[in-house]
Protein backbone atom coordinates (compact mmCIF):
# COMPACT_ATOMS: atom_id res chain seq x y z
CA UNK A 1 0.00 0.00 0.00
CA UNK A 2 2.86 2.42 0.71
CA UNK A 3 5.00 1.81 -2.37
CA UNK A 4 7.29 3.90 -4.52
CA UNK A 5 5.55 5.62 -7.40
CA UNK A 6 6.27 3.94 -10.73
CA UNK A 7 5.06 5.10 -14.14
CA UNK A 8 6.01 1.93 -15.97
CA UNK A 9 7.01 -1.59 -15.06
CA UNK A 10 8.51 -4.59 -16.84
CA UNK A 11 6.82 -7.91 -17.34
CA UNK A 12 7.16 -10.15 -14.31
CA UNK A 13 6.99 -13.92 -13.82
CA UNK A 14 3.46 -15.25 -13.42
CA UNK A 15 3.35 -17.80 -10.60
CA UNK A 16 -0.37 -18.51 -11.02
CA UNK A 17 -2.90 -19.19 -13.74
CA UNK A 18 -6.37 -17.83 -14.35
CA UNK A 19 -7.78 -14.34 -13.96
CA UNK A 20 -6.98 -11.77 -11.31
CA UNK A 21 -10.64 -11.69 -10.32
CA UNK A 22 -10.79 -15.45 -9.79
CA UNK A 23 -7.60 -15.46 -7.74
CA UNK A 24 -8.77 -12.65 -5.46
CA UNK A 25 -12.25 -14.17 -5.25
CA UNK A 26 -10.73 -17.44 -4.01
CA UNK A 27 -8.25 -15.78 -1.65
CA UNK A 28 -10.79 -13.42 -0.13
CA UNK A 29 -13.37 -16.17 0.29
CA UNK A 30 -10.80 -18.32 2.06
CA UNK A 31 -9.81 -15.34 4.22
CA UNK A 32 -13.43 -14.80 5.28
CA UNK A 33 -13.51 -18.43 6.40
CA UNK A 34 -10.15 -18.10 8.16
CA UNK A 35 -10.65 -14.73 9.85
CA UNK A 36 -14.39 -14.09 9.89
CA UNK A 37 -17.09 -13.07 10.13
CA UNK A 38 -18.04 -16.76 10.39
CA UNK A 39 -20.48 -18.34 7.98
CA UNK A 40 -20.56 -15.41 5.54
CA UNK A 41 -18.19 -16.43 2.75
CA UNK A 42 -20.93 -16.70 0.13
CA UNK A 43 -22.29 -13.29 1.09
CA UNK A 44 -18.99 -11.44 0.70
CA UNK A 45 -16.90 -13.35 -1.84
CA UNK A 46 -18.18 -11.29 -4.79
CA UNK A 47 -16.87 -8.03 -3.30
CA UNK A 48 -13.37 -8.36 -4.84
CA UNK A 49 -14.70 -8.43 -8.40
CA UNK A 50 -16.90 -5.43 -7.62
CA UNK A 51 -13.96 -3.44 -6.27
CA UNK A 52 -11.58 -4.39 -9.09
CA UNK A 53 -13.88 -3.42 -11.93
CA UNK A 54 -12.76 -4.45 -15.45
CA UNK A 55 -9.29 -5.47 -14.19
CA UNK A 56 -10.87 -8.54 -12.61
CA UNK A 57 -10.81 -10.08 -16.10
CA UNK A 58 -7.04 -9.61 -16.52
CA UNK A 59 -4.83 -12.69 -16.35
CA UNK A 60 -2.56 -12.92 -13.34
CA UNK A 61 0.91 -11.74 -14.23
CA UNK A 62 -0.46 -8.86 -16.34
CA UNK A 63 1.43 -6.18 -14.40
CA UNK A 64 2.58 -4.54 -17.62
CA UNK A 65 -0.99 -3.36 -18.26
CA UNK A 66 -0.98 -1.05 -15.22
CA UNK A 67 1.73 -0.57 -12.61
CA UNK A 68 -0.41 -0.26 -9.51
CA UNK A 69 1.47 0.95 -6.43
CA UNK A 70 -0.84 -0.95 -4.09
CA UNK A 71 1.59 -3.90 -3.96
CA UNK A 72 5.25 -4.55 -4.75
CA UNK A 73 4.38 -6.83 -7.68
CA UNK A 74 2.00 -4.16 -9.05
CA UNK A 75 -1.14 -6.19 -8.42
CA UNK A 76 -3.98 -3.82 -7.47
CA UNK A 77 -5.06 -5.61 -4.28
CA UNK A 78 -3.96 -5.92 -0.66
CA UNK A 79 -5.38 -7.72 2.39
CA UNK A 80 -5.00 -6.95 6.07
CA UNK A 81 -6.11 -8.47 9.37
CA UNK A 82 -6.46 -6.37 12.52
CA UNK A 83 -6.29 -7.68 16.08
CA UNK A 84 -7.62 -5.80 19.12
CA UNK A 85 -8.11 -7.08 22.66
CA UNK A 86 -11.69 -8.09 23.38
CA UNK A 87 -12.80 -7.93 19.74
CA UNK A 88 -13.00 -10.36 16.85
CA UNK A 89 -10.31 -9.90 14.17
CA UNK A 90 -11.21 -7.59 11.29
CA UNK A 91 -10.54 -8.44 7.65
CA UNK A 92 -9.94 -5.71 5.07
CA UNK A 93 -9.50 -5.77 1.30
CA UNK A 94 -8.07 -2.76 -0.54
CA UNK A 95 -8.29 -2.53 -4.34
CA UNK A 96 -7.53 -0.08 -7.12
CA UNK A 97 -10.33 -0.28 -9.69
CA UNK A 98 -8.82 -0.27 -13.19
CA UNK A 99 -10.19 1.10 -16.42
CA UNK A 100 -9.81 -0.22 -19.96
CA UNK A 101 -7.24 0.83 -20.96
CA UNK A 102 -5.86 1.57 -17.49
CA UNK A 103 -4.52 4.97 -16.45
CA UNK A 104 -4.97 7.36 -13.54
CA UNK A 105 -7.92 9.18 -15.14
CA UNK A 106 -9.47 5.99 -16.52
CA UNK A 107 -9.05 4.13 -13.23
CA UNK A 108 -10.52 7.05 -11.30
CA UNK A 109 -13.61 7.07 -13.52
CA UNK A 110 -14.12 3.37 -12.81
CA UNK A 111 -13.45 3.97 -9.10
CA UNK A 112 -16.22 6.58 -8.99
CA UNK A 113 -18.66 4.12 -10.55
CA UNK A 114 -17.60 1.37 -8.15
CA UNK A 115 -18.07 3.70 -5.19
CA UNK A 116 -21.50 4.83 -6.33
CA UNK A 117 -22.54 1.22 -6.84
CA UNK A 118 -21.39 0.25 -3.36
CA UNK A 119 -23.20 3.23 -1.82
CA UNK A 120 -26.43 2.24 -3.56
CA UNK A 121 -26.11 -1.44 -2.66
CA UNK A 122 -25.20 -0.94 0.99
CA UNK A 123 -27.19 2.21 1.67
CA UNK A 124 -24.57 4.76 2.66
CA UNK A 125 -24.26 8.34 1.48
CA UNK A 126 -21.34 9.98 -0.32
CA UNK A 127 -21.60 13.47 1.14
CA UNK A 128 -18.10 13.37 2.64
CA UNK A 129 -16.69 12.17 -0.67
CA UNK A 130 -18.51 14.95 -2.52
CA UNK A 131 -16.98 17.59 -0.23
CA UNK A 132 -13.44 16.77 -1.37
CA UNK A 133 -13.92 15.05 -4.73
CA UNK A 134 -12.83 18.02 -6.85
CA UNK A 135 -9.88 18.70 -4.54
CA UNK A 136 -8.27 15.27 -4.75
CA UNK A 137 -9.48 14.14 -8.18
CA UNK A 138 -8.44 16.92 -10.59
CA UNK A 139 -8.99 16.70 -14.34
CA UNK A 140 -5.23 16.43 -14.91
CA UNK A 141 -3.94 14.22 -12.10
CA UNK A 142 -0.21 14.15 -11.37
CA UNK A 143 -0.15 11.35 -8.80
CA UNK A 144 0.33 7.61 -9.02
CA UNK A 145 -3.38 6.86 -8.59
CA UNK A 146 -6.73 8.56 -8.24
CA UNK A 147 -8.95 6.50 -5.97
CA UNK A 148 -8.49 3.33 -3.95
CA UNK A 149 -11.47 1.57 -2.38
CA UNK A 150 -11.41 -0.74 0.64
CA UNK A 151 -13.97 -2.91 2.39
CA UNK A 152 -13.72 -3.81 6.09
CA UNK A 153 -15.62 -6.80 7.46
CA UNK A 154 -16.63 -6.71 11.10
CA UNK A 155 -18.89 -8.83 13.22
CA UNK A 156 -21.74 -6.29 13.31
CA UNK A 157 -23.27 -7.19 9.95
CA UNK A 158 -22.89 -4.93 6.94
CA UNK A 159 -19.40 -4.19 5.61
CA UNK A 160 -17.88 -0.76 6.06
CA UNK A 161 -15.83 1.07 3.44
CA UNK A 162 -12.82 3.36 3.10
CA UNK A 163 -11.47 5.41 0.23
CA UNK A 164 -7.94 6.72 -0.28
CA UNK A 165 -6.69 9.70 -2.29
CA UNK A 166 -3.14 10.42 -3.49
CA UNK A 167 -1.78 13.61 -1.91
CA UNK A 168 0.42 13.98 -4.99
CA UNK A 169 -2.68 14.44 -7.16
CA UNK A 170 -1.79 18.09 -7.91
CA UNK A 171 1.97 17.64 -7.64
CA UNK A 172 4.11 17.07 -4.57
CA UNK A 173 4.42 20.82 -4.00
CA UNK A 174 0.68 21.07 -3.32
CA UNK A 175 0.39 18.12 -0.93
CA UNK A 176 0.37 20.09 2.33
CA UNK A 177 -2.18 22.52 0.94
CA UNK A 178 -4.38 19.56 0.02
CA UNK A 179 -4.13 18.21 3.56
CA UNK A 180 -5.21 21.48 5.13
CA UNK A 181 -7.96 22.24 2.62
CA UNK A 182 -9.31 18.70 2.89
CA UNK A 183 -9.49 18.96 6.67
CA UNK A 184 -11.25 22.34 6.46
CA UNK A 185 -13.88 21.04 4.04
CA UNK A 186 -14.59 18.06 6.28
CA UNK A 187 -15.00 20.23 9.38
CA UNK A 188 -11.59 19.75 11.02
CA UNK A 189 -10.62 23.40 10.88
CA UNK A 190 -9.23 23.37 14.42
CA UNK A 191 -6.86 20.49 13.71
CA UNK A 192 -5.66 21.56 10.29
CA UNK A 193 -2.63 23.59 11.35
CA UNK A 194 -1.24 21.15 13.90
CA UNK A 195 -1.71 18.19 11.57
CA UNK A 196 -0.24 20.11 8.65
CA UNK A 197 2.80 21.16 10.68
CA UNK A 198 3.33 17.62 11.99
CA UNK A 199 3.11 16.15 8.50
CA UNK A 200 5.54 18.74 7.16
CA UNK A 201 7.98 17.96 9.97
CA UNK A 202 7.56 14.20 9.52
CA UNK A 203 8.40 13.90 5.85
CA UNK A 204 6.52 13.26 2.63
CA UNK A 205 2.69 13.47 2.62
CA UNK A 206 1.24 10.36 0.99
CA UNK A 207 -2.49 9.63 1.34
CA UNK A 208 -5.73 11.15 2.58
CA UNK A 209 -8.45 8.65 3.54
CA UNK A 210 -12.12 8.71 4.53
CA UNK A 211 -14.36 6.18 6.26
CA UNK A 212 -17.68 5.66 4.48
CA UNK A 213 -20.63 3.51 5.41
CA UNK A 214 -21.61 2.04 8.77
CA UNK A 215 -18.81 3.26 11.03
CA UNK A 216 -19.78 4.20 14.58
CA UNK A 217 -17.23 7.04 14.45
CA UNK A 218 -16.13 7.71 10.85
CA UNK A 219 -12.55 8.91 10.56
CA UNK A 220 -10.42 11.10 8.36
CA UNK A 221 -6.84 9.85 8.06
CA UNK A 222 -3.64 11.51 6.84
CA UNK A 223 -0.58 9.39 5.96
CA UNK A 224 3.03 10.56 5.64
CA UNK A 225 6.40 8.83 5.22
CA UNK A 226 9.61 9.28 7.25
CA UNK A 227 12.24 8.84 4.53
CA UNK A 228 15.53 7.78 6.09
CA UNK A 229 14.01 8.10 9.55
CA UNK A 230 13.89 5.72 12.48
CA UNK A 231 11.72 4.68 15.43
CA UNK A 232 12.37 7.98 17.19
CA UNK A 233 10.70 9.85 14.31
CA UNK A 234 7.57 7.74 14.68
CA UNK A 235 7.59 8.33 18.44
CA UNK A 236 7.84 12.08 17.88
CA UNK A 237 4.93 12.01 15.43
CA UNK A 238 2.85 10.01 17.92
CA UNK A 239 3.39 12.78 20.46
CA UNK A 240 0.81 14.92 18.66
CA UNK A 241 -1.93 12.62 20.00
CA UNK A 242 -2.89 13.13 23.66
CA UNK A 243 -2.44 10.04 25.80
CA UNK A 244 -0.06 8.20 23.45
CA UNK A 245 3.26 7.07 24.95
CA UNK A 246 5.92 7.54 22.31
CA UNK A 247 8.12 4.89 23.88
CA UNK A 248 5.63 2.14 23.05
CA UNK A 249 5.61 3.23 19.40
CA UNK A 250 9.40 3.25 19.27
CA UNK A 251 9.55 -0.18 20.91
CA UNK A 252 7.14 -1.61 18.33
CA UNK A 253 9.23 -0.29 15.42
CA UNK A 254 12.45 -1.70 16.84
CA UNK A 255 10.92 -5.12 17.45
CA UNK A 256 9.43 -5.25 13.96
CA UNK A 257 12.38 -4.03 11.89
CA UNK A 258 15.26 -2.74 14.00
CA UNK A 259 16.77 0.53 15.10
CA UNK A 260 16.94 2.26 11.74
CA UNK A 261 17.55 4.38 9.86
CA UNK A 262 14.98 2.83 7.50
CA UNK A 263 16.58 3.48 4.14
CA UNK A 264 15.34 0.48 2.13
CA UNK A 265 11.73 1.61 2.67
CA UNK A 266 10.49 4.21 5.15
CA UNK A 267 8.21 4.05 8.14
CA UNK A 268 4.77 5.52 7.46
CA UNK A 269 2.79 7.46 10.06
CA UNK A 270 -0.94 8.13 10.05
CA UNK A 271 -3.10 10.55 12.05
CA UNK A 272 -6.75 9.67 12.62
CA UNK A 273 -9.30 12.44 13.21
CA UNK A 274 -12.84 11.91 14.48
CA UNK A 275 -13.93 14.85 16.64
CA UNK A 276 -14.19 18.13 14.71
CA UNK A 277 -14.00 20.11 17.96
CA UNK A 278 -10.52 18.87 18.85
CA UNK A 279 -7.28 20.53 17.80
CA UNK A 280 -5.33 17.27 17.94
CA UNK A 281 -5.76 13.90 16.23
CA UNK A 282 -7.55 11.17 18.15
CA UNK A 283 -5.28 8.33 17.07
CA UNK A 284 -1.90 7.49 15.58
CA UNK A 285 -0.67 4.54 13.51
CA UNK A 286 2.85 3.55 12.54
CA UNK A 287 3.31 1.20 9.56
CA UNK A 288 6.57 -0.76 9.53
CA UNK A 289 7.66 -2.22 6.13
CA UNK A 290 8.79 -5.51 7.63
CA UNK A 291 9.31 -7.22 4.25
CA UNK A 292 12.29 -4.97 3.50
CA UNK A 293 14.09 -5.89 6.73
CA UNK A 294 13.85 -9.69 6.71
CA UNK A 295 15.35 -12.39 4.50
CA UNK A 296 12.06 -14.21 3.91
CA UNK A 297 8.44 -14.39 5.03
CA UNK A 298 9.22 -16.96 7.70
CA UNK A 299 11.11 -14.23 9.55
CA UNK A 300 8.32 -11.73 8.92
CA UNK A 301 5.80 -14.18 10.36
CA UNK A 302 7.98 -14.69 13.43
CA UNK A 303 8.02 -10.95 14.10
CA UNK A 304 4.27 -10.70 13.57
CA UNK A 305 3.66 -13.62 15.94
CA UNK A 306 5.94 -12.10 18.57
CA UNK A 307 4.01 -8.83 18.39
CA UNK A 308 0.70 -10.70 18.64
CA UNK A 309 1.78 -12.72 21.66
CA UNK A 310 2.99 -9.61 23.47
CA UNK A 311 -0.57 -8.30 23.12
CA UNK A 312 -2.30 -11.56 24.04
CA UNK A 313 -3.49 -12.51 20.53
CA UNK A 314 -3.57 -16.11 19.33
CA UNK A 315 -1.42 -16.44 16.16
CA UNK A 316 -3.53 -19.31 14.84
CA UNK A 317 -5.76 -16.79 13.02
CA UNK A 318 -2.74 -15.34 11.24
CA UNK A 319 -1.55 -18.79 10.21
CA UNK A 320 -4.99 -19.60 8.81
CA UNK A 321 -4.92 -16.33 6.88
CA UNK A 322 -1.49 -17.06 5.41
CA UNK A 323 -2.68 -20.49 4.30
CA UNK A 324 -5.74 -18.86 2.70
CA UNK A 325 -3.57 -16.61 0.53
CA UNK A 326 -0.71 -18.92 -0.47
CA UNK A 327 0.37 -22.53 -0.53
CA UNK A 328 4.09 -21.79 -0.80
CA UNK A 329 6.67 -22.18 1.91
CA UNK A 330 7.21 -18.95 3.80
CA UNK A 331 10.98 -19.20 3.41
CA UNK A 332 10.60 -19.47 -0.39
CA UNK A 333 9.92 -15.76 -0.86
CA UNK A 334 9.66 -12.35 0.78
CA UNK A 335 6.83 -9.81 0.60
CA UNK A 336 3.77 -11.91 1.38
CA UNK A 337 3.74 -10.14 4.77
CA UNK A 338 4.36 -6.57 3.69
CA UNK A 339 3.67 -4.37 6.72
CA UNK A 340 3.04 -4.59 10.44
CA UNK A 341 1.22 -1.64 11.97
CA UNK A 342 0.30 -0.52 15.45
CA UNK A 343 -2.74 1.70 15.99
CA UNK A 344 -2.61 3.72 19.21
CA UNK A 345 -5.41 5.73 20.79
CA UNK A 346 -5.81 6.88 24.40
CA UNK A 347 -8.22 3.98 24.98
CA UNK A 348 -7.07 1.05 22.83
CA UNK A 349 -4.29 -0.49 20.79
CA UNK A 350 -4.62 -2.50 17.60
CA UNK A 351 -2.13 -4.60 15.63
CA UNK A 352 -2.54 -5.10 11.87
CA UNK A 353 -0.77 -7.52 9.53
CA UNK A 354 -0.80 -6.68 5.81
CA UNK A 355 -0.70 -9.43 3.17
CA UNK A 356 0.04 -9.38 -0.55
CA UNK A 357 -1.98 -11.39 -3.06
CA UNK A 358 1.25 -12.14 -5.00
CA UNK A 359 -0.90 -12.21 -8.13
CA UNK A 360 1.96 -11.30 -10.45
CA UNK A 361 5.16 -12.33 -8.77
CA UNK A 362 6.79 -13.97 -5.78
CA UNK A 363 9.93 -12.09 -4.82
CA UNK A 364 12.79 -14.51 -4.03
CA UNK A 365 14.31 -14.55 -0.54
CA UNK A 366 16.80 -11.79 0.21
CA UNK A 367 20.43 -12.93 0.59
CA UNK A 368 21.07 -10.36 3.29
CA UNK A 369 19.01 -7.94 5.34
CA UNK A 370 19.76 -4.27 4.58
CA UNK A 371 20.25 -1.49 7.08
CA UNK A 372 17.85 -1.74 10.02
CA UNK A 373 17.74 -5.15 11.68
CA UNK A 374 17.06 -6.10 15.29
CA UNK A 375 20.21 -5.95 17.36
CA UNK A 376 22.01 -3.31 15.28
Amino acid sequence: MFNTIASSCPAVPNPRSGSLGQLVHDQFGALVEAVGPPGRRTEFEQLPSTLLGPSAALPTGAAGAWCSVVADDHSPVEYSISFEAGRAPQLRLLAEPNGTPPGVRENTAVGRRVLCGLAERYGFDLRRFALVEDLFLPDRPQGAFGLWCAVVLTGHGEPSFKIYFDLGARGDGQALELVQEGLIRLGFRRARRLVGDAVADGGRPMYFALDLGRWSRPRVKVYFAHHGGGPEDAARAAGAVPGIIGGTVEEFCRAAAGAGPFTARPLVSCYSLVDVERERPGGYTVHVPVRDYVEHDGEARARAVAAMRRRGHDPVVLDRALAAVTGRRLDAGVGLISYLSQVSTPHAERLTVYLSAEANRVRPPRPRVPDAVPGR
